[in-house]
């Protein structure tokens, strides 16, 4: 499913609800799987055109790198006060962040800047450009799309607090709530650990739900009492439940839930603090 959404004033952002691409141990996300396809696709074509004219594809990576650098300072600009504060996580682009128009018309720029240098047609573009087209449209069309998230007020299981309270899952509706899978052995995790309990740890107006997957308390425990992590939101979901009825294929990902126990938003793979903060105000928006 294709949907447009927009954030704040200055972010046109077009969503692409397509579930995670998986390769072994890698989880990468539908949009950002899509993009790596339609810009290898692109640079292939480009790289086989100019070796068959004896020339080189040179232009073809100048705009794919101007373009991503352009879609990430878009992102940046978009969420001015978030880097800001943290100028250094304007480089963190593992944790994503792009808009994808903005990148669009300066790797296009990019492109024709390079074609004139090198004195080439500025007709070379377009079969790269038609390929990239083809495979995103078929990608659209062929590739799963995002599992249906569940409603909480459904799901009658159970997690285990920290100190060994039972939870129903279903006690989280009321409040905006944002559900972070995780585990002691994932990088990813272990990194995005910190920022989410800095952002949400001890306010009110969300609650927050760290739900270690399938992993003995003890095991949790000593991790963070060595990293010294607060404990307060942690809670034991020892057999995977949440992570089996969001239909999560990899480890982190991140439920924003509104108030009603409607799932707004899913983030899978690391977060940034932007996205955070744009999930956080999406579950909230959807509370009101």
């Amino acid at each position: 499913m294709l949907s447009l959404t927009r954030n704040g004033l200055c972010e046109t952002r077009v969503v692409l609800d397509l579930a995670p691409l998986t390769i072994g141990p890698l989880v990468l996300a539908g949009d950002r799987a899509l993009v790596v396809l339609l810009l290898g696709a692109g640079l292939l074509v480009a790289e086989v055109l100019a070796r068959r004219s004896g020339e080189d594809a040179e232009w073809a990576w100048i705009a794919v790198l101007t373009g991503l650098v352009g879609a990430r300072l878009g992102f940046v600009v978009a969420n001015l006060d978030v880097f800001l504060q943290r100028p250094l996580e304007i480089v963190f682009f593992w944790q994503g962040g792009f808009v994808a128009w903005v990148g669009l018309l300066v790797g296009v720029a990019a492109a024709l800047w390079a074609l004139r240098r090198v004195r080439l047609p500025l007709t070379r573009i377009a079969a790269p450009l038609i390929t990239a087209t083809g495979v995103a449209a078929g990608a659209l069309l062929f590739l799963p799309a995002s599992p249906t998230q569940p409603d909480f007020t459904q799901l009658d299981f159970d997690v285990v607090s920290i100190e060994g309270d039972l939870v129903p899952v279903a006690s989280w509706v009321g409040t905006p709530t944002v559900v972070n899978l995780w585990a002691t052995w994932c990088g990813p995790c272990r990194r995005e650990l910190p920022l989410i309990l800095e952002e949400l740890g001890g306010r009110g107006d969300v609650r927050l739900v760290l739900a270690s997957q399938g992993e003995a308390r003890a095991t949790v425990e000593a991790y963070l009492n060595r990293r010294e992590l607060p404990m307060d939101d942690v809670y034991l979901d020892s057999v995977g439940a949440l992570q089996r009825a969001s239909q999560a294929v990899g480890l982190p990902t991140t439920l924003f839930i509104d108030a009603q126990g409607q799932v707004v938003q899913v983030a899978f793979g690391e977060l940034s603090r932007a996205a955070l903060r744009d999930g956080v105000a999406a579950a909230q928006a959807a509370s009101n």
